[in-house]
């Protein structure tokens, strides 16, 4: 190779490492969807179940006022200007044992129960005590964290039923350039562990995932693809190659001089 093609290695190497797949880059491939058709993916929602240590928002309606302090920390128009670390504080904690206490009714175990069962749980054993209460029964730590190639990555706390992994990206400003999403990282805990797996977001077949929908505690790491690092790395060859192209410049102009 003559000097002067040296002057053209920096430019190849930028142009094959700024080389990334559209697979790569974007969401939901699905070579079987055109324009003007839908498809329909089936969902398979697996729905959480109580676990030791989680803290529950449980208030009883329809008692008298002195009932209702008794069993209820604040009152409706407070409870919506209350805080996370409020809600914490005043909530109910599952015990060790999987139970919950409350006034006069004691301890009920609620662990492994869904949120719609613990519910209907208390409600009957509130029935036991007072004919027109009603009760209602919410997660208060409902939170994912998302981390790794985000640019808003963090804790996020949920204050509806239902979420998406779509929407947990959505809310940390999505993967960035260099993101694999095509091995993004699901944590989700249970009362035996830790269940960790790969999720693909880049294929349409994450909408008929048990795991397109998130659970509570659930953590999403989306890691760096390698060309990232091999990007980050090409600032340092290419200064060295244009640096080699200018010595030989500078020796091929002194030679021709001498010549």
């Amino acid at each position: 190779m003559s000097k002067r093609h040296l002057w053209y290695l920096p430019l190849i190497i930028v142009l094959l490492g700024s080389c990334v797949g559209n697979r790569t880059v974007n969401y939901l491939n699905d070579p079987s969807l055109s324009n003007g058709s839908s498809k329909l993916f089936e969902n398979r929602k697996f729905e959480y179940r109580i676990q030791v240590n989680d803290v529950l928002s449980i208030r009883v309606l329809g008692l008298d006022e002195q009932t209702h302090r008794y069993f209820n920390v604040e009152n409706a128009n407070a409870m919506a200007a209350m805080s996370d670390a409020a809600m914490y504080v005043n909530g109910f904690s599952v015990d060790k044992n999987g139970n919950v206490h409350l006034p006069q009714v004691g301890k009920v175990k609620l662990q492994g129960l869904t949120v719609g069962e613990a519910q209907d749980l208390l409600q009957r054993k509130i029935n036991e005590y007072f004919t027109t209460a009603t009760v209602i029964l919410k997660m208060v730590n409902w939170r994912v964290s998302v981390l790794g190639a985000v640019p808003r990555a963090g804790t996020y706390t949920i204050y509806n039923n239902q979420i998406t992994l779509m929407d947990a990206l959505a809310m940390a400003g999505g993967p960035d350039e260099f993101a694999d999403k095509s091995h993004v990282t699901l944590l989700r805990q249970s009362d035996r562990g830790v269940q960790a797996l790969y999720v693909d977001v880049s294929n349409t077949s994450l909408l008929s995932s048990e795991y397109y929908y998130l659970l509570p505690n659930d953590v999403v790491y989306v890691p760096a693809l390698r060309a990232r690092s091999g990007r980050l790395n090409l600032e340092v060859y290419t200064i060295l190659l244009t640096t080699l192209s200018t010595i030989a410049l500078v020796f091929n102009v002194i030679q021709n001089s001498n010549n």
